[in-house]
């Protein structure tokens, strides 16, 4: 695997060559028996040092050529990485191959040959499916899955429906719900047994005008979130705003929306419209407050609210009753907010948690009018039997892991904005992110690199997930064909690369672009597939970073660093010079980039070989090549945290792996240097 990853990725982007692969390996572990996280890291490792092969294998080989050639001197040829490169990529699979390979990680070891059942052990998903069961006369029976709101109203989604000992694994928005239907669901079962105890809850509209005073009266605030406030970037419950302002936020204006639901833990922005609801004599203080911008007083400034305030009265065979806020999760649960509670002809806003629910009481919440039609429907549906055999897949329905692609232009995102359900008629069951998955709110969290999702969906969709340049799909149901007729011409136009370079006929760019074009124009690639193909990041990091560089050179920054870096090794030898060039080279790449690390190290490193009247090339050679030895962390390289959550890694792995490689290399480089590039 580290072989193959690695010749592919000597011609061709280290991510791109990684992600073409790990659905292959992800076979290849189910079919041996193999936990994932024993293959993918080798991947990963073996597609960077094979990077290092050839000068287009990698961005700091590229900026070396180009810094070389900015100060005059003649670059280094496509193949002059070759025979450094291929030793160190021999000896990072050798050492894989003994010592590394005992000390990768082996964790959920599924089946042989296993299929959803190894997946939902590592996703840790047994213990949340169970059963409900719509009973009869139920508003649910005779209408759509996407209708129902189960999944927005009670936080479960659907699985599967079991109808007269039939099972519809994965239903479509569009499957009808029927009396006596057991639904196989997954969310938190305890949850949705609290949010049933709601279904004797009263709710009417409520009207700020009438409600009872307190001693110093009611009113309304609308303010903005300042820049520079200390309440950007945090939640209301972070901040601990009720007790802090004495005042309760019902509702927060966000880009001409509306936002009045899990206000509690949503992150406040520059620019947030907050409106309060509170003492006037409070919210007097809280508009004196500097944190705020643009104030306005008076329940007139409610007004946008008006639909959105509700009552929810607490009869006397309540559950609720003689329970505290805090533990019926009633905000929680329901992503309500709970502005106060009326009771005995008195308001009290912003209640403590603390606060006992009392027969008669009634709540005023804060919430979409959607969410109450959903809230008046929790008592339909009946907790069913504990699910014994976790069954989700059959020759129609597949689980599989699909994660971010190098290029993804979906970071940041959430499953709700992206619409995934309707676009890609799958739906999500976890997402595994920095070694643990995730299961609640996945609708509502953004997306990141690294995240791997578990979905469920029929095989002909997930074909399309896998066409969809966004994502990697670890399964071989992802093999999509490949134009093989087309093949010759792929490799023909890679020749011709290699042939005007080698023969000195064209520069690399140059070499480079007539062979993309001939791919093009032979039908091997696509206009708008070759469009998506282009790592644009690397281009513009690549692009604006070596502005970085020259202002070195000419603020005499690299000058005054090349200085203290002669003054500290110069006296124990050129080699001792040469080791702190490739431990600062590599240790900036763990923690930046392969290419700012040689953006900022290349001018010093040359100008300390001027001063001793040495040769540049040894330096920038070993500079470059100790760029590209980043196995340390998950952010050192693209390719590490690719594999991140497919292989099920911690960052602690990365280090307890890539530590003890790095070092082998980097002494390997001092040593190697010199023998093929003398000083």
């Amino acid at each position: 695997i580290m072989v193959l990853g690695g010749v592919m990725s000597a011609f061709m982007n280290n991510i791109a060559a990684t992600a073409v692969l790990m659905p292959a390996v992800a076979g290849i572990s189910r079919r041996a028996g193999l936990s994932p996280s024993r293959l993918f890291m080798p991947l990963a490792f073996g597609a960077i040092l094979g990077g290092t092969t050839t000068m287009v294998g990698t961005p700091p080989n590229i900026l070396t050529g180009d810094i070389l050639m900015e100060r005059g001197l003649e670059p280094f040829g496509l193949f002059d990485f070759t025979p450094m490169g291929l030793v160190l990529l021999a000896v990072g699979v050798l050492f894989m191959a003994t010592l590394g390979r005992r000390l990768l990680p082996s964790r959920e070891v599924g089946p042989i040959g296993g299929g959803d059942q190894d997946l939902t052990q590592v996703y840790q998903l047994r213990e949340r499916f169970f059963s409900i069961r719509i009973p009869q006369d139920s508003p649910l029976d005779g209408i759509s899955l996407s209708e129902s709101h189960l999944r927005s109203a009670l936080g479960i989604q659907v699985a599967a429906i079991v109808r007269d000992g039939k099972e519809e694994l994965a239903p479509s928005p569009d499957s009808v719900l029927r009396s006596g239907d057991t639904l196989l669901v997954e969310g938190s079962k305890s949850d949705l047994e609290e949010l049933l105890r709601m279904q004797s809850l009263q709710i009417e509209k409520a009207d700020t005008r009438r409600l009872p005073k307190l001693s110093h009266g009611i009113s309304g605030l609308s303010a903005l979130v300042e820049q520079g406030s200390t309440l950007e970037g945090r939640t209301l419950q972070q901040l601990k705003f009720r007790e802090r302002f004495g005042a309760v936020i019902v509702g927060i204006r966000r880009d001409d929306r509306l936002l009045s639901e899990q206000l509690g833990q949503t992150l406040l922005r520059v620019g947030d419209e907050l409106l309060a609801l509170g003492p006037r004599h409070r919210l007097a203080e809280m508009a004196e407050s500097p944190e705020f911008g643009q104030v306005r007083l008076g329940l007139s400034t409610l007004q946008q609210l008006r639909e959105r305030l509700f009552f929810l009265r607490i009869p006397p065979d309540s559950p609720l009753v003689g329970e505290t806020l805090g533990s019926s999760r009633l905000g929680e649960l329901a992503g309500i907010t709970i502005a106060g509670i009326i009771r005995g002809g008195e308001t009290r806003l912003a209640a403590s948690s603390e606060e006992t629910v009392l027969a008669e009481d009634r709540l005023l919440i804060a919430c979409e009018p959607g969410r109450i039609v959903k809230m008046k429907g929790l008592g339909q549906v009946e907790l069913g039997r504990e699910v014994r055999k976790l069954q989700l897949e059959s020759d129609e329905i597949a689980v599989v892991e699909a994660a971010l692609a190098p290029r993804s232009s979906l970071f940041g995102s959430t499953l709700t904005e992206l619409e995934f359900r309707d676009r890609y008629g799958l739906q999500v069951l976890a997402i595994w992110r920095e070694g643990e998955p995730l299961h609640e709110k996945l609708a509502q969290t953004p997306l990141k690199f690294g995240d791997a999702l578990l979905v469920q969906g029929p095989h002909s969709r997930i074909l399309r997930l896998a066409s969809d340049s966004d994502f990697v799909v670890l399964s071989s149901l992802a093999v999509t064909p490949r134009r093989t007729e087309k093949a010759p011409y792929a490799l023909g136009a890679l020749g011709l690369m290699i042939f005007f370079v080698v023969f000195g006929l064209q520069p690399i760019h140059v070499a480079a672009f007539t062979a993309a074009t001939g791919a093009v124009l032979a039908g091997a690639i696509s206009m708008e597939e070759s469009y998506r193909a282009i790592e644009w990041r690397a281009l513009f990091l690549v692009a604006a970073i070596l502005p970085v560089g020259i202002a070195m050179e000419q603020t005499g920054a690299a000058l005054l660093m090349a200085t203290a870096v002669s003054d500290l090794a110069g006296p124990y030898g050129i080699y001792a010079l040469l080791a702190a060039f490739v431990v600062l080279s590599s240790a900036l790449s763990q923690a930046l980039d392969g290419a700012p690390a040689v953006v900022l190290v290349a001018p010093v490193a040359l100008n300390v070989a001027d001063g001793l009247g040495v040769s540049p090339y040894p330096v920038m050679m070993a500079v470059s090549l100790a760029a590209s030895a980043a196995f340390m962390t998950p952010f050192s390289h693209k390719a590490n945290l690719l594999v991140m959550g497919a292989g099920n890694y911690q960052s602690m792995d990365y280090m307890k792996v890539g530590a003890p490689l790095t070092v082998v290399l980097l002494i390997l480089l001092v040593l190697m240097t010199p023998l093929f590039f003398p000083f």
